[in-house]
């Protein structure tokens, strides 16, 4: 992984180091505030709880997302046995004025579940979690756009923008661990083959994103379309048949996703998907564009991307050959299937083509037109 430096020159090394672990940190715990303060992070806990129960709020698809609750689990079961027991959490009573809260819903909530010891131990590890999730995601992010973007001050720039989207992505949501696990582990796929590392790699980041979330799927796909031959074309597939490494790696990975993706619903019981307040398909559309609520799909869209999308648009003919194969694989599917199956104003859907394309396209653009005027 990339080492970060800073935008800016500071002197002497070990205040740029404190300086660096202080505006990471700050990043990191930006979306953490707003999931509690304008969502449903204060929801985490009882969800949480549901989830372990068996009851999930949405069952199809919530409670076959298991690799987060399941690790959560056990580094909860490892702290309450050696740590929280020497801190002693009993909850806590915060004398908070009605006054000051009132504006708040979520705070009198949050107010009133500190005073549960097991709603503090569990949140510590929450937000413990997430903010390893963020700082990751941040990392990875600097070391995903140094392949494209030669100017450190865009790099920063691009980390800004994904903070902020991420900070903005947090309608009707708690602290979705899955979504930003997902981000994550797509970086680390795209990591892998623009970098031509050990494409088995993939296969272990397809398992991992198996047992994450049903929309890893499209990590062997991206391997797949990125190996391809296209120059090739009509022949492309007879020319990945004869790279046995991509084949196999490919192969695998996908019937590797599939075994766990119907693992997990015959274990649990397979449920049909559940209405996410419309039906999904032509009812969904119609809310996400042509509704009252559509306004608000439109405004949330703003406040995650902008107008990156469109811009990355108009652009990509002259993008990046790699980020150009991500765009077609990933960027349309993507949007499309989740328009067409969950409301568009929940947008941390749409975090992973954000930061794993649409955002590095535009940088990578900036930064070729500002190298061509030097």
């Amino acid at each position: 992984m990339k080492r970060i430096e800073l935008p800016f020159e500071v002197k002497p090394a070990w205040l740029r180091r404190l300086l660096v672990i202080f505006l990471l940190s700050w990043m990191a715990t930006y979306s953490i505030y707003t999931s509690f303060y304008r969502a449903e992070g204060v929801e985490t806990y009882n969800r949480y709880i549901d989830h372990r129960a068996g009851r999930s709020m949405f069952y199809n698809p919530w409670q076959y997302r298991l690799l987060c609750p399941v690790t959560i689990d056990v580094i909860y079961k490892v702290l309450d046995h050696f740590v929280f027991p020497l801190l002693n959490i009993n909850g806590f009573n915060l004398p908070v004025q009605e006054s000051a809260v009132g504006k708040n819903p979520n705070t009198i909530k949050l107010m009133e579940q500190l005073k549960n010891p097991e709603f503090v131990k569990h949140t510590i590890v929450f937000f413990a979690f997430r903010f390893l999730q963020d700082l990751a995601i941040l990392l990875l992010a600097y070391s995903y756009l140094s392949i494209f973007v030669s100017s450190n001050s865009l790099r920063w720039i691009g980390l800004i923008i994904i903070t902020l989207g991420m900070g903005n992505s947090v309608v009707d949501s708690d602290l979705s661990f899955n979504t930003y696990l997902d981000v994550i582990l797509y970086l680390c796929a795209g990591l892998v083959i623009v970098k031509n590392l050990s494409p088995w790699w993939i296969v272990l980041i397809t398992v991992l994103g198996a047992f994450n979330r049903e929309t890893s799927v499209f990590i062997p796909a991206i391997y797949f379309m990125s190996r391809a031959d296209w120059k090739a074309w009509p022949h492309f597939v007879k020319t990945f048949l004869a790279d046995k490494s991509a084949f196999l790696v490919t192969t695998i990975s996908a019937i590797l996703y599939v075994i766990i993706f119907f693992g997990i619903r015959a274990y649990y019981g397979t449920r049909p998907l559940e209405a996410w307040r419309v039906d999904p398909g032509w009812p969904m559309i119609k809310l996400n564009f042509f509704s009252s609520a559509s306004i608000k799909t439109y405004m949330e869209f703003f406040g995650v991307f902008a107008f990156f999308p469109i811009w990355a648009v108009f652009i990509l003919k002259s993008a990046d050959g790699r980020l150009k194969t991500f765009f077609y694989t990933l960027v349309p599917v993507w949007f499309a299937l989740h328009l067409y199956t969950a409301i568009g104003f929940q947008t941390r859907l749409f975090l992973v083509p954000t930061i794993l394309v649409i955002i590095p396209v535009v940088l990578e653009y900036i930064d070729r037109r500002r190298n061509m005027t030097q």
